[in-house]
């Protein structure tokens, strides 16, 4: 996962046809299958609402129980995002992105490398260091409660860092208190 300074730096990185794949992936926490079925079922997205409603076959996952998941809580700018996602490349298969974001880490200065995970693991982990409720991450992001537990329980974030992350939230709408 990474600080909002790398994140920051990282996207610097990426080519501007590519930016919205990767913000669009950060802010939702999408799984990279979600986000390029996505790219093809643009009625997944409800601007009156400003919420994605994945329906079951957006996941495929065997191991998932509900028939829907909602993602909410999204920056106020996110229709100009999903309208530059939307309009632009569509998603690359999972190795051609892994290859890019592996590039685009070698030139950002970032260890370990970016992969498609990290844009979930990110978001997930700042989410919970910040105080967003358990169940409201569980919910949005289609885990149980025991797999969220296993990858978060043991962050650490500086003071510094934890600033950083509670203003960016703030910024894209996913924590609703002041700084």
């Amino acid at each position: 996962m990474l600080t909002v300074e790398e994140y920051d730096r990282f996207v610097k990185a990426i080519p501007a046809k590519f930016k919205p794949i990767f913000e669009l992936n950060t802010i939702t926490g999408l799984r990279y299958v979600e986000l390029q079925r996505l790219y093809y079922n643009p009625s997944w997205y409800i601007e009156s609402r400003n919420q994605i409603i994945l329906p079951r076959e957006a996941h495929k996952k065997v191991k998932q129980k509900a028939p829907k998941r909602t993602i909410d809580k999204l920056p106020t700018t996110f229709p100009y995002l999903i309208k530059a996602f939307q309009e632009g490349r569509r998603p690359p298969d999972r190795t051609s992105w892994w290859d890019n974001l592996s590039r685009w880490s070698e030139k950002a200065d970032i260890s370990p490398k970016v992969g498609p995970k990290t844009p979930r693991k990110t978001i997930e982990s700042w989410m919970l260091k910040a105080g967003v409720p358990e169940i409201e991450i569980y919910s949005r992001q289609g885990h149980d409660p025991v797999t969220s537990l296993r990858h978060y329980q043991s962050l650490s974030f500086t003071d510094y860092e934890m600033r950083d992350i509670e203003k960016r939230l703030t910024e894209w709408g996913i924590l609703r208190r002041g700084i």
